[in-house]
């Protein structure tokens, strides 16, 4: 969605009402610290979608600095979680059996780890 447009009230009434509540959220809901915004809530840098609104409506961030430390947090998190998710355990295994059955292939994208289950 193009929140900026929509914010600015193009196109559906829906998708306006969406943009302006997403912008009261970022006023009463985000932390800006540095020029970089938060959610309070879980203290993530929004999507780049978001943060393009947040500098739309004048709320004093840096666009390139939130993209970057986004980024950053997002590589750190994935390196993470492929390094804890390379082995498959009984557990799962059987969680995989039961949702797609026995002899199933199963993929996870993150990974790219392919089990038979």
């Amino acid at each position: 969605m193009d929140y900026i447009r929509a914010y600015d009230g193009e196109g559906y009434r829906i998708a306006v009402e969406d943009a302006r509540r997403l912008a009261d959220k970022l006023r009463s809901d985000a932390t800006i610290t540095d020029g970089v915004i938060r959610w309070n809530s879980n203290q993530q840098v929004p999507p780049e979608e978001c943060v393009e609104l947040a500098a739309h409506i004048g709320l004093p961030i840096n666009v390139a600095t939130c993209t970057a430390i986004r980024d950053a947090e997002v590589s750190a998190f994935l390196t993470a979680y492929r390094k804890q998710n390379r082995r498959v355990t009984a557990e799962q295994r059987a969680e995989m059996r039961a949702a797609f059955g026995p002899g199933a292939r199963v993929v996870n994208v993150i990974t790219g780890r392919v089990t038979r289950v």
